[in-house]
Parts: structure tokens; C-alpha cells; sequence
């Protein structure tokens, strides 16, 4: 029998980049937990895995489809406090594998909008500093795209070399600016944005996680027009 000791402590810059993505507070977005307790040079932050370092942990899976490696990569790797890392292993059912990878992107995502996702003071600028994002998408989408049958036409291997290193990430920084500066949106530009994120989240699902049950729902062609004219339309 193979043995199923295959744990490998994550590097310093896993750790680093854990701590950096985590912001200091504990993973679980139902807890938020301070992880620097005031005026001690200690914390109270562990690091748990998402997969565990033995296939026979919680959320177990084989080496084959998981690497020693991977296990102890930082994407692998989620910052809790004490108490939600004994509750997600202990109990394991309730925290599957996606929903620890969900906490971890919701975490960054909010962490980027406050920090580094300019807040803009009309609408011409937010319309500016998203155009180029949306160009680049459009361009690889009419070059490479599929077309008629979502997942057979176009040029697919080309089309998913693109949809991950590029479509995927701008999606995503026109996702952050939008929702950062949503005080400057009409409400129907409202309703556009979440449609547009339902779309970027099973975009993500379909492309980088190749899972196609979490739904198809279509680009809206209204993000093409958002922020495009510059005076907020009232609503009374």
C-alpha cells in the first residue's frame, strides 16, 4: 500500500503570500477574526489546507489528483483563526473544497476593491480606466470565440489560452472597478452589473475550473454602454 504520508510545509513566500491575501483576518467570511492580538508579537493565524497534506485528511483526495506539491502551494492554503480551522476539519461536510477556495477569492477581491481599485469622481473616468480591459475581451472574443454552439465552434484551444490568462483576470478588474464606484451608476446600470457578475463568476467555472454546471448565462451587452454617457440619469 502506497503510504499516505505526504505533507510539505509550505515555503516562506506561500506563507508570505498567504498572510498578504488574507489581510490579517481570519479566512471564514462569517468570522473575521483580528489575527494580531493587541500589543504581543504573536498571532493567533493558522494555516490550514483547503485539500489536506494525506489523502485520508478532510476533504481527502488521492496523490494522483493532487500533488505533495500542490498541497502545500499558497492556492492550496487558506488563513483561519484557531476555532474555524478545528471546525472545518472536524467537521468537514459543511466546508467542502469549493466553498474554502470561494472564501479565499472573496477575501482578495475585497481586499483589492479597498485598497487598490481607484474610486473615480464621474463617470468618464470609471469609463476610462475600464475601456482598454474591455476592448482587449472583445478583440479575443472575435478572434478566437465560439460561435453558434457555445463549446464546439471557434478556435478552442486558442480560445481557452486566452479566456484564462487574459478574458478572466480583465473580467475581474472590470467587476472590481464597477463595483467600487457603483455610486456613480443609474439603476439600471445597477441591474446590468449583476447579471454581469453572475456571468463573470460562471465564466471562471466554465474556463478555469472546467465545471459546467453552475450555468451559461451570457455576456450583457449593456456592460459594452456602461458609464458611456456622463451625467447620472435621477430617478425620483
Amino acid at each position: 500500500m502506497a503510504s499516505t504520508s505526504c505533507r510539505v510545509n509550505p515555503d516562506v513566500n506561500s506563507r508570505r503570500r498567504l498572510w498578504g491575501d488574507s489581510g490579517g483576518y481570519c479566512g471564514n467570511p462569517k468570522c473575521r477574526t483580528y489575527l494580531f492580538p493587541d500589543d504581543l508579537d504573536v498571532d493567533f493565524g493558522e494555516l490550514a489546507h483547503v485539500i489536506p497534506a494525506s489523502p485520508d485528511g478532510p476533504r481527502g483526495v488521492p496523490l494522483s489528483e493532487v500533488s505533495a506539491k500542490d498541497r502545500g502551494h499558497h492556492s492550496n492554503l487558506i488563513l483561519l483563526c484557531a476555532n474555524c480551522h478545528t471546525t472545518i476539519d472536524k467537521a468537514p461536510a459543511p466546508y467542502p473544497a469549493e466553498m474554502l477556495y470561494g472564501w479565499k477569492l472573496e477575501r482578495v477581491e475585497e481586499i483589492q476593491i479597498a485598497v487598490s481599485t481607484p474610486v473615480f469622481q464621474n463617470r468618464a473616468e470609471v469609463r476610462s480606466h475600464i475601456q482598454g480591459l474591455l476592448d482587449d475581451n472583445s478583440l479575443i472574443h472575435a478572434r478566437y470565440g465560439p460561435v453558434g454552439d457555445p463549446y464546439r465552434q471557434g478556435d478552442p484551444i486558442l480560445w481557452i489560452r486566452h479566456a484564462r490568462s487574459t478574458i478572466v483576470p480583465n473580467n475581474r478588474r472590470v467587476l472590481r472597478a464597477l463595483d467600487a464606484n457603483r455610486h456613480l451608476m443609474t439603476p439600471e446600470e445597477q441591474q446590468t452589473l449583476a447579471i454581469y457578475r453572475l456571468h463573470v463568476e460562471q465564466f471562471e467555472s466554465r474556463h478555469v475550473l472546467d465545471d459546467f454546471t453552475t450555468g451559461t448565462e451570457r455576456f450583457p451587452e449593456g456592460i459594452q454602454n456602461i458609464f458611456l454617457n456622463e451625467e447620472l440619469t435621477s430617478r425620483t
